[in-house]
This record gives C-alpha cells, structure tokens and sequence, in this order.
C-alpha cells in the first residue's frame, strides 16, 4: 500500500462539480482551495465546507444562491476501494457563508454544505403505523420514497422483538432517534444505539458492535527521532491534547455514575424503584476492549467518612418512566383477540435507560483526545485505533507509554481537511474510551478529610 504514497497526507481528485438551479454544471477544480468534511457520532448527517477562489469569474457560470449540489471525488494513492466518491451521491449547497473580495479581480467564496438526506429529513414527516422490529422501522423510513429515499448503504443491526407503533406526524431523523432508545440488540442485548452517518454509509447500530471491530490504524504521539519510514509518517501524530479528563460535577448530574428510576406501571398499577451503579454495573457491558482487560475510570475507594463511593448516590439522576408488561415480557395495552394474547413486545426502557445514559456521558465526558494525524479516506467515524501516548518527564517504573492513555481508542467525530494548494490531507478525530487498561490504583487518603463541627451562630445584633 504505501509504495504507491509519494509522501504521507497525499491525496488526489476528480474533478470537483458544481450543479446549479437552472441545470448548468461547472467544473470548479481549479478554483477550489480546500474542503473540509464533518463526520460525528451524534450527527445524522454528514457537513461540510468548500472555500472556492475565483480569478475568472468562472462561478457566475452558476450563481450560488444556495440550491445548488456539489460532487467531488478523493483519494487516498493506492486505496480506490476507500474513495471518498461523491460525483454521484452529490451533496447539498445550504449556504453562502463569506462571499469576500480580498483584492480586485478575485473573489473568495466559502460554501456549507450537507448530506441531502439532511434536507430531505426537515422537509417530510411520518405519519405512519408500524408493527415490526425497529431496525425494519428504520429501514423503511430511510428507504422509502416517501420519507428520506436514501441511496446509500444502510448498517443496520438487528433488534429484539416487535414494536407496534403510531407516528404521529414527525420529521424521520426525529423518529429514528426516539426508536434508538427503546431498541435492544438482538445480539448482545446491547441497548446502545446510535444512529449517524459516515463515509461508509448511513449506521443504526449499537457501541458494543463497534467495539467489536479490529483497529484501522495505530498512532503514535511518541518523539519517533530523525528520520522516518512513510509508515511511520502515517502512524505519526502531528498534535494532540486530552480535552475530556473525568469531570467529576458533570459525570454526577448526567447520571454517569449513578441513578435511579421509578418505574409506573400502567396495566397493574404498580411502581418500583430500580438503581443503576456505575462501579457495580460496569463489567455487564462488552467495553473498548472487547475482553477481560477493562478497568473503570474512576475506582471504587470511599469517599467520605460513612464508606460511601462515587456511584452510590443514586438520588443525583432520577428517571420516570411508564410501562406496561404482562406475562413474557409482553405490552399489555395490545390484545390480540383471534390469538387471545399479546403479541408486541413491552417497552423496557427502564431497565436500559440508566445503562444508555451512563454509556452516552461516557463518550462525552469521559476519556477524550483530540489528534491531528496525515489523513487516509479510510478513517471514519465509529471506527476503532490505537493510541500510544508517552510518558512525560521522568520515566515511571521504567514504563515509555503512558499507563492510563495509551489503548484502544472510538472515533467519535472526524473532521477531513483537504488542503488543494498544499495537496496535503489531514485529519483531526476526537478518540474517546469507556475504560482503560490496567487498574487505578487504591488510596485511603483519598477519603474526604474528617473535620470538627464549628456550631451554629444565631445572634447577628448587639
């Protein structure tokens, strides 16, 4: 693969097309000076910018007032299969955001842009009855002429049971995220789905399956010395900071660390308490490392002088939630009176809505990095790396890497920037980890400090 590289972040294209309202199509390579592609974890949609510099008026071919299309090819040398092909699943021009003239005869525009699925979504709504599993709702809702008509190639992961479910009027993306958070993996049992869109295609798909996936890249954020092979180039990290470092205030009122949920039966009216404990819940989900290996972010050690830990406060987060079960796990508001039973499955969510919101704050408030690397269309969001970070200063125990840093890594969000003056491809990725490699280590003293009451004062007046 890397014999075809002339050097690390080289890219080539097709030619970059604009399509006008009034059916005139331009091509605009010459005049692009960089693209940028978005892509995030909880984002529907890919976005994206192109800034264009006109020296001959080339653009009035095709006045840009904002309904225009965009197509464009990239490639990685030596990676065809991982183009980044988008001559015919165009996007959609959504704005003009700067339209500057920095010196006379040249005019700089800088155009937004998005996945027409994005746009197709705010323009219909579903109004519609289902009975089916929720990744076939999804499927449909994706698929369907009627509603977001996509072309692209759908990851959906199975879900258990049969949902029956009216749709009263709302936009498909909407619909899609609401269902996210009743679906269960019909594998794993997984309720953590997400739903986003990456090079690849468009993903209804949970956390665990993307644990589950080898790494497509290592990096390496070490000094590598002189000079260097083009692999190593690839795996270098040109820059790097730890932004997300376990916020301990906002981890406790997310409800990462512990919650509750009450429970209101409808069909029996009945109510029930349930917990969710960070510490205790841990190990009953697939983690970053897919095996033994796991080891929380935060340990277990008390807090305070009553022996309490981090995720025994269960009153920080509190859920309410309705159900309506019967026997075998069944919705007891449908009744099928020519089979005389009850054939939907009940909603659950309050046996996953704490491990889902725990699971969610994990990625955003967690362990998180951003890092600038040479870029490769073969990055994507939702894909897996490893991450090797040094020690700094002294050496600990003879260790190079960092204990706690250093591991497997998420892509949660991605941007591509394609630099067409310099010809140079790079990417900036936030990695973030639900849990890390080797142990905390375990401390007495870090129990809050026992102090003397100083009473009560009453008498403000002389």
């Amino acid at each position: 693969m890397t014999e075809r590289y002339s050097y690390a972040g080289q890219f080539t294209f097709d030619k970059v097309k604009l399509f006008s309202s009034s059916g005139t199509v331009v091509d605009i390579s010459r005049i692009v000076s960089a693209i940028n592609l978005f892509e995030d974890l909880y984002k529907s949609c890919m976005t994206g910018d192109i800034t264009i510099v006109d020296t001959n008026n080339i653009i009035m071919e095709a006045p840009v007032i904002g309904q225009e299309f965009l197509g464009f090819k990239l490639m990685t040398p030596g990676l065809d299969d991982f183009a980044l092909d988008y001559s015919t699943h165009v996007f959609t021009i959504t704005k003009v955001v700067s339209r500057t003239s920095p010196r006379p005869g040249v005019m700089v525009y800088q155009l937004h842009f998005t996945s027409p699925e994005g746009l197709r979504d705010n323009r219909v709504r579903v109004s519609k009855s289902y009975t089916n599993t929720i990744d076939a709702i999804v499927e449909d809702v994706l698929s369907s002429a009627k509603y977001i008509n996509t072309k692209k190639t759908l990851f959906l992961e199975e879900t258990k049971g049969i949902k029956k479910t009216v749709v009263p009027y709302v936009h498909p993306f909407k619909l899609i995220n609401q269902l996210k958070v009743d679906a269960v993996s019909k594998k794993h049992d997984s309720p953590h789905y997400m739903f986003y869109e990456n090079t690849l295609g468009i993903h209804f798909r949970t956390l665990d399956s993307m644990y589950a996936q080898k790494a497509i890249q290592s990096f390496n954020a070490g000094d590598m010395g002189g000079k260097v092979s083009l692999q190593e180039e690839l795996e270098r990290v040109i820059d790097f900071q730890i932004v997300g470092n376990n916020d301990m205030l906002v981890n406790i009122v997310t409800g990462m660390l512990a919650s509750n949920v009450i429970t209101h039966d409808i069909y029996r009216k009945e109510y029930k308490y349930d917990d969710f404990e960070y510490i205790a819940d841990f190990d009953n989900n697939n983690r970053i490392n897919y095996d033994e290996n796991n080891h929380p972010i935060y340990n277990d050690v008390p807090i305070d002088e009553f022996d309490n830990t981090i995720s025994m406060f269960t009153d920080a987060k509190r859920y309410i939630h309705p159900t309506s079960t019967i026997i075998n796990n069944s919705d007891a508001q449908h009744y099928d009176t020519g089979t005389k039973s009850y054939p939907y499955t009940a909603n659950n969510i309050a046996k996953t809505i704490m491990s889902r919101k725990s699971k969610l704050a994990e990625l955003t408030q967690g362990m998180s990095i951003i890092v600038q690397v040479n870029g490769s269309t073969t990055y994507n969001v939702g894909a897996m790396v490893n991450f090797t970070a040094p020690v700094t200063g002294a050496k600990h125990s003879g260790e190079d890497n960092d204990l706690y840093l250093t591991g497997r890594y998420l892509i949660k969000s991605l941007r591509h920037m394609f630099d067409f003056q310099d010809k140079r491809h790079t990417c900036a990725m936030t990695l973030v980890r639900d849990s890390i490699n080797n142990e905390l280590p375990m401390n007495d003293l870090a129990i809050e400090p026992k102090a003397e009451s100083r009473g009560i004062i009453s008498e403000f007046y002389s």
